[in-house]
């Protein structure tokens, strides 16, 4: 963690990991985006130029960070930064405790080795033709911690739960424990 701040991701994913196509989201599952609503409030969201395109709007109740390389027109009250390292150097400055990278796939990608705990929407379908994919999710470095039954959306038929990821230090930490013994101090 960045000082006291938590930096996590929030996605939702198709069972190919599919998350978007011609900038768009896959699918509108009414209780996934209260989900969303519910769990970034009050924290800075971090997302690439494209996802804030996509929105068309800075999300309320939130700062929002957008990373760009250039300089594109934001709405007053909408931060840019320039990478993932200041983008989360700002969202500590702003006081908040937790932060939350919410796409896209570029900014996932990069985010993946930087933050602490993941929270996955899992939609039971493929979409084939997608083309922004999310990362594969290394058993061996997240371990669920919470996972809800399966429900389904009435308006998209779609089935989905919520899992909640956190990292696995312990690997990291065995091997170090396991090196450390075996020298002298």
């Amino acid at each position: 963690m960045i000082g006291n701040m938590e930096k996590c991701l929030i996605v939702a994913k198709a069972a190919n990991a599919a998350i978007g196509r011609d900038n768009r989201l896959l699918w509108h599952i009414s209780e996934d985006l209260r989900f969303f609503k519910a769990t970034t409030m009050g924290c800075p969201v971090i997302m690439g130029r494209r996802t804030f395109e996509s929105i068309g709007r800075a999300l309320p109740g939130r700062l929002n960070i957008v990373i760009s390389s250039g300089n594109p027109a934001v709405p007053e009250g909408v931060a840019v930064v320039g990478s993932l390292e200041a983008a989360y150097t700002l969202a500590e400055e702003s006081g908040a405790r937790k932060c939350f990278v919410t796409g896209g796939g570029r900014v996932y990608a990069e985010a993946m080795d930087t933050v602490d705990r993941m929270y996955v929407t899992e939609v039971k379908v493929d979409i084939p033709d997608a083309d922004t994919f999310f990362p594969d999710i290394d058993a061996g470095l997240w371990k669920a911690v919470s996972t809800s039954q399966w429900k389904t959306d009435p308006e998209s038929g779609y089935s989905f739960r919520f899992v909640t990821y956190e990292r696995n230090l312990t690997e990291g930490c065995r091997e170090t424990v396991s090196e450390a013994a075996s020298e002298p101090l």
